[in-house]
């Protein structure tokens, strides 16, 4: 099932990051990104209602869902029960690793510096995660990328329509956007242009 998880995220490509100040704003963000076609939706487990937007979410076909921000085991424990499938961490935590591992979930661990990022890859990460990765750019993932062309990298932070393919085409195997998506406005009618426009760059 993990492997599979990874296959549908390296073909997608584009994980829309919802976070917001209410459950239904959560419900109403995640369904126009998924209908204006981005079919990785990652929900904040900070933001209210998390766990009951992923437990209405991850049952449904055509899309995964996962869990962001996750700090600790106990979370990535509590977020996989709801049915997350892959789980995002802003840092590398042994710990976090481990159980998804042990579960057959996929896990994204942050990490920026080579050192960093072959580390978290060592002890089982299956991506990491570079954020902000808008403070160095496209350029910096070519250049991490050029001695260690097997690392899986997620950029988030500062990802838009005019900068996406530029990471992509330097080597990012999925991009996470957020602000981007609400840059239009936060209705239902503007996020799905948004999303409509980044789905594009799934391959």
């Amino acid at each position: 099932m993990e492997r599979t998880v990874i296959e549908f995220m390296k073909k997608n490509r584009v994980v829309a990051v919802i976070r917001s100040t209410s459950y239904e704003k959560s419900l109403e963000f995640a369904r126009a990104c998924v209908d204006g076609g981005i079919r990785i939706i990652e929900i904040i487990s900070i933001s209210p209602g998390s766990e009951r937007l992923l437990g209405e979410l991850a049952s449904e076909d055509g899309i995964c869902v996962g869990a962001g921000t996750v700090l600790d085991r106990s979370s990535a424990e509590r977020m996989s029960g709801c049915g997350a499938r892959f789980i995002v961490s802003p840092h590398t935590d042994p710990t976090i690793i481990e159980y998804c591992r042990k579960n057959g979930i996929t896990v994204i661990s942050g990490a920026f510096t080579s050192s960093e990022m072959v580390n978290a890859r060592s002890i089982g990460a299956d991506f990491v995660k570079v954020f902000p990765a808008s403070s160095f750019g496209p350029g910096y993932i070519k250049a991490i990328k050029e001695p260690l062309g097997f690392m899986d990298i997620m950029v988030t932070g500062g990802i838009t329509t005019d900068n996406i393919g530029d990471y992509l085409a330097s080597g990012a195997a999925l991009a996470g956007v957020s602000t981007a998506l609400l840059s239009g406005g936060d209705d239902y009618r503007s996020i799905r242009q948004r999303a409509e426009e980044f789905s594009e760059f799934c391959a």
